[in-house]
């Protein structure tokens, strides 16, 4: 494998094809095929159509709302190639969230799909709609035109995709140190932040496919890409592999267990990455559980924690049905592009998140002292994966100790004599159902929006499927409760991501103070813990 070139956009890493693979297709998205040739010559026409129509170019920034589509690759690529940065948020952003987005990223342009909630909705830049049907096969995309209803309206993105006879652009340079992609983050406090990445950081991590894959990576011929790009693995060991390493990318539009259950048997896919939650699904559907598995040679799970009798099931199912691969756990922040420590087929301890990967160094301190193999305290990672930093936040959040710039992740942990790390718990007050990132504050602050409501607190409830689920505790007048209920549920929904609206509202007169007093979240976090346990006395 040809090693990559320092400093190089992330469109100019896709070009070179470093793994030297023959093969021809880049994607598969619901039965019909796009060849890598197809695939860049559609970046280039339409990197040329936006910097003719919309002027984007060095230094401007785009917004892509997108689920895993064609066009979010075609998208990507082509603003990287133009120089410019790539807003990436959750298609399920609410349209008030979206435009607080783009202004703070200062987007010049914005791209929405065709099922995105928005209507008309005014984001206050130029708005195109990709219509993701049009990128399947004739068969899904009736199914897909039937069974969906088109909600969002504007200006069409697809024509752009065609050529205009507009002058061809030239291949734009990154800086070092220059922002090529902003990323979605609780930060490491559980505060919503914008991070900022560089090219280098998605290119170095690819890079190193070889060093975390089970065989030769000319092996390889496909990965079902189930985690969206606004999430960075999703970005980067999931696109941005494939298109480096020259992988056909089996994209689906959203996990469905039952039809991806089927694609993954049906595609041959040899990689597999996910949330817990996809896992404990797929066990449920027999097309895979009964299906031919032997194609399968890695398998990665991480986004939350992960049960241990999860993982063996899952083992022994892929074991039976004739796959060598074991599902393996990782860490990583979306601060170090999504993955910075992992097991592999080959270096793998039960209980661990693994080893670090080459380029990144791991620390455990506690009261300011780094602690020797086997003491718990907050695990620090020294990574040449790291980001730039927080977009529009002059302090910096690296801390220089013992030699290394370090990133204090909020997570407790350890690690064993041979490097292992173990990961414990979150010290910050972030909540991960299904493997998305909630933030208390923000739906504590949509229930305070509702008249009526005094105090709240929203804590993770464990669940066997989503891993955790939203509780809001609600302070309110005695009898009020009720008739409020339904209000916080419609400010929820219309000011959070689905995953984030609560699955149970709790009531109280007095929400529990803490001597300084602020609502006492850790009393009502065992609360918690302490009705989960008598139900499974």
């Amino acid at each position: 494998m040809r090693n990559l070139p320092e400093n190089c956009s992330m469109y100019h890493a896709a070009k070179l094809n470093i793994s030297e693979s023959p093969i021809r297709d880049a994607i598969l998205f619901y039965g019909k095929r796009y060849t890598f040739d197809a695939v860049f010559a559609a970046i280039d026409t339409l990197a040329d159509n936006l910097a003719a129509e919309f002027s984007l170019g060095k230094g401007d920034t785009l917004t892509l709302c997108l689920p895993n589509s064609p066009a979010a690759v075609f998208a990507f690529y082509a603003a990287n190639r133009l120089g410019a940065a790539v807003n990436l948020v959750h298609p399920f952003l609410p349209p008030e969230k979206l435009k607080e987005s783009v202004a703070e990223t200062g987007s010049k342009l914005l791209v929405v799909y065709d099922l995105y909630r928005c209507g008309d909705y005014d984001f206050g830049v130029p708005t195109l709609v990709s219509n993701s049907g049009s990128y399947m096969g004739a068969a899904a995309r009736v199914y897909y035109r039937l069974t969906n209803r088109r909600t969002a309206f504007g200006r069409a993105f697809e024509p752009y995709l065609k050529k205009r006879g507009n002058p061809h652009v030239p291949e734009a340079s990154f800086a070092a140190e220059e922002p090529a992609v902003y990323l979605a983050s609780g930060g490491t406090t559980g505060e919503p932040k914008t991070i900022a990445h560089c090219n280098n950081v998605c290119n170095r991590l690819c890079a190193k496919a070889q060093l975390f894959l089970a065989e030769p990576i000319e092996k390889y011929t496909a990965l079902y890409n189930v985690l969206p790009i606004f999430h960075g693995y999703g970005l980067c060991i999931n696109m941005h592999m494939c298109m480096l390493m020259r992988k056909t990318n089996v994209m689906c539009i959203r996990f469905q267990a039952k039809s991806s259950a089927k694609a993954i048997v049906k595609t041959h896919a040899n990689i597999l990455t996910g949330v817990p939650t996809m896992y404990v699904k797929l066990l449920g559907e027999k097309a895979f559980t009964r299906g031919d598995l032997s194609h399968l040679k890695d398998l990665w799970v991480g986004g939350d924690s992960v049960p241990q009798n999860m993982l063996d099931a899952f083992n022994a199912v892929l074991k039976r049905q004739g796959s060598s691969a074991r599902l393996q756990t990782g860490y990583g922040l979306t601060e170090t592009a999504g993955v910075c420590v992992v097991n592999t087929r080959h270096k793998n301890r039960d209980g661990s998140v693994g080893l670090p990967l080459p380029g990144t160094q791991v620390g455990i301190y506690k009261d300011g002292h780094r602690q020797p193999a086997g003491e718990v305290g907050e695990i620090y990672l020294a990574t040449e994966q790291r980001m730039l930093g927080y977009l529009h936040e002059e302090a910096s959040p690296f801390v220089t100790a013992d030699g290394f710039c370090w990133l204090a992740t909020g997570d407790y942990g350890y690690t064993d004599e041979d490097g292992f790390l173990y990961f414990k718990q979150r010290i910050k007050n972030m909540i991960k159902v299904s493997g998305v990132p909630v933030y208390p504050s923000e739906v504590e602050a949509a229930a305070l929006s509702v008249p009526g409501v005094r105090k709240a607190c929203a804590v993770g409830v464990e669940n066997a499927v989503r891993g955790q689920v939203v509780r809001l505790y609600a302070e309110c007048e005695e009898g009020q409760g009720e008739r409020l209920r339904g209000e916080i549920l419609q400010a929820c929904r219309r000011l959070l991501l689905p995953y984030a609206v609560p699955r149970e509202i709790v009531f109280r007169a007095k929400l529990p103070v803490n001597l300084i007093g602020k609502i006492d979240r850790l009393a009502l976090e065992r609360a918690c813990r302490s009705e989960k346990n008598k139900e499974t006395k």
